[in-house]
């Protein structure tokens, strides 16, 4: 007891000498300018740009954005010195599609990556090629399938790129994605550069290194172990339990590999997490948020000893959150209450404010054109996203606050391209605090203030409030158009192929029965 007392004080203690080296200014915000965002020239641009996407990791599990626990010490430093978004949204609740519009600043519906087998169109350009085209050196380092180039072509445009393999079993944190990335760093310092780094350690199975699980892990004893094929059987549809039941299917009713699996017969139902169990869960992620807050640690300090930090445009954020039961599932994939929605998303740079927090509502979608603003003098039209800079003198901007937020390519689409409608589709579309979420196979409607109640409880729809119903029917419409009578979308790739080999690891990964 009294070493592991010990090992957390010196853990600490570095840590703070590491808070005190990257947040070395004064601890008061900086005031915001009320003058006009600047016209960028290719000489005030800046000669880094990194977007780095931290798989899985929803925002309110950041001490940054208010959790009890010490999550993010370093991320807290390093946001310090820039704008945090408070209210920032993925347009998806899964890796490929939340990529896509990272990367393209169009939503799912647009730029068609909604399913497991669609890919994004050749027609779609992406912020690689967007800046290519103003001399901008492009490089990816990424650790999901997702984002391989010859899956569905999301990191299709990067010049440079190194695919690193997801192992579902991981205990070490993902250092040779740094090290890959700062290796680029170092070898463009003739040349502007464009860096995506996307780390995977957050996502299931959660296992961390045992000095980060100390910190946060508390005893336990139940069945709960974090694992991927875990998580997927806690969020079993009935139906498709069943299914496989009543009329066991081989190919269907079954999580894992031909090796290794688990076959889901008769023997085989859904887990049921109890409060310790959730709690234990909670605190395994918990601790892999904390190694990887210490990886991006090792990160900015290199970046900073290479005297490149303060000017380097950093933007940070998350494809999606992961769910602990707050409705009913685990995992990720399907739904689109807030805990899936809900990221992170930090900009720190030469003409980004320092030290101040924006609670206007925003999208993934916005990144795109936000980094072309500060990197390039082209006017890109025609994406979904907007400007966040316009942010930056006034959190009351019109455009902002009348826009609708929407939340598409439920991963259900493509289960029901697999098993009918054994899995439900959800999408959801918010106008300010208001958000509704529709359930489409059981043609469920919710209606929710997230102002009001952020935690998504209260189903306004049954209040009997004239007001609410009003918002529900305006916000219902204009979902049912959206999907009903849209017909703006690229015209789509030829839907590709999945190897048995790659449907295997989604299986590994709970992604697919």
């Amino acid at each position: 007891m009294q070493t592991a007392l010990i090992d957390h004080r010196r853990m600490l203690g570095l840590i703070l000498c590491f808070l005190f080296f990257l947040a070395s200014c004064s601890p008061s915000p900086e005031p915001v300018s009320s003058e006009p965002q600047a016209a960028v020239t290719a000489k005030s641009r800046p000669p880094l740009v990194i977007l780095i996407s931290i798989d899985t990791l929803r925002a309110d599990h950041l001490s940054l954005y208010g959790y009890p626990r010490l999550t993010s010490p370093v991320l807290d430093a390093f946001a310090s010195r820039g704008v945090v978004f408070e209210d920032a949204s993925s347009p998806a609740p899964w890796t490929a599609p939340a990529h896509a519009s990272m990367l393209t600043g169009l939503y799912p519906l647009r730029h068609g990556v909604e399913t497991f087998f669609t890919s994004l169109p050749d027609e779609v350009p992406t912020l690689a090629q967007f800046l290519a085209r103003e001399g901008y050196r492009t490089a990816a380092v990424v650790n999901s399938g997702w984002l391989k180039k010859d899956r569905q072509g999301i990191t299709r445009d990067f010049d440079q790129y190194l695919f690193v393999d997801d192992i579902p079993d991981r205990r070490a944190p993902n250092t040779w994605i740094t090290d890959q990335a700062l290796e680029w760093i170092r070898e463009s310092k003739d040349q502007p550069l464009f860096l995506f780094i996307h780390y995977y350690d957050v996502h299931s199975d959660y296992v961390s290194l045992p000095e980060y699980e100390r910190l946060f892990v508390t005893p336990y004893s139940g069945k709960a172990d974090g694992t991927g094929w875990q998580l997927a059987q806690a969020s079993f549809e009935d139906d498709y339990v069943e299914m496989c039941h009543e009329n066991y299917d081989p190919t269907k009713c079954r999580i894992g590999t031909p090796d290794n699996y688990l076959a889901v017969d008769r023997s085989v139902g859904k887990i049921f997490f109890d409060d310790a169990d959730i709690r234990h869960l909670k605190e395994l992620y918990d601790a892999g948020i904390r190694q990887l807050d210490n990886e991006l640690g090792r990160l900015f300090s290199q970046i900073e000893a290479e005297g490149l930090l303060e000017n380097t445009l950093t933007v940070i954020t998350s494809d999606h959150g992961e769910e602990f039961m707050e409705h009913g599932r685990m995992d990720h994939f399907l739904t689109m209450y807030q805990e899936m929605l809900h990221v992170p998303l930090i900009i720190r740079g030469p003409g980004i404010p320092k030290g101040i927090r924006i609670d206007t509502p925003v999208s993934l979608v916005d990144i795109v054109p936000t980094i072309l603003s500060t990197t390039s003098v082209e006017n890109i039209s025609g994406l979904d996203g907007l400007d966040l800079r316009s942010l930056f003198s006034s959190s009351k901007s019109p455009a902002f606050e009348k826009r609708l937020l929407f939340g598409e390519a439920s991963g259900g689409m493509t289960h029901e391209l697999i098993m009918d409608d054994i899995y439900p589709v959800f999408y959801s579309i918010r106008q300010g605090a208001h958000k509704l979420i529709h359930d489409r196979k059981e043609d469920s409607w919710f209606l929710y203030d997230l102002e009001s109640d952020p935690d998504e409880t209260v189903n306004l729809l049954t209040a009997n409030s004239p007001s609410h119903s009003k918002i529900g029917t305006e916000l219902e419409a204009a979902l049912l158009k959206r999907h009903g009578n849209f017909r703006s979308r690229p015209s789509r790739s030829e839907q590709i192929e999945i190897s048995e080999e790659e449907m295997r690891k989604l299986r590994a990964l709970g992604y697919l029965p």
